[in-house]
């Protein structure tokens, strides 16, 4: 939990988009740039991070639940991952 709070290198931005009967979250970079160099575990905990940020502007509890789906299957493949 420690690494997912450490702010993330990669910058990425997070959206709730699609229309009544698909909603998902979509991503774009920052930093275009950076994003060449980078590992699959780094841009999974910007990602996250980004998910988060955006739970904080949504009111909605369907996109609530989109998000936290997201994020889980963010951390369970983050972990997988890692080991």
């Amino acid at each position: 939990m420690r690494e997912l709070e450490r702010e993330a290198l990669v910058q990425i931005d997070a959206k709730i988009g699609g229309n009544s009967k698909r909603r998902e979250i979509l991503y774009s970079f920052i930093e275009p740039l950076n994003s060449l160099y980078m590992e699959k575990t780094e841009i999974y905990r910007a990602q996250i991070h980004a998910c988060r940020k955006l739970t904080k502007q949504i009111r909605s509890n369907e996109d609530s639940q989109i998000i936290d789906n997201e994020i889980s299957q963010l951390q369970l493949t983050l972990n997988l991952e890692s080991s």
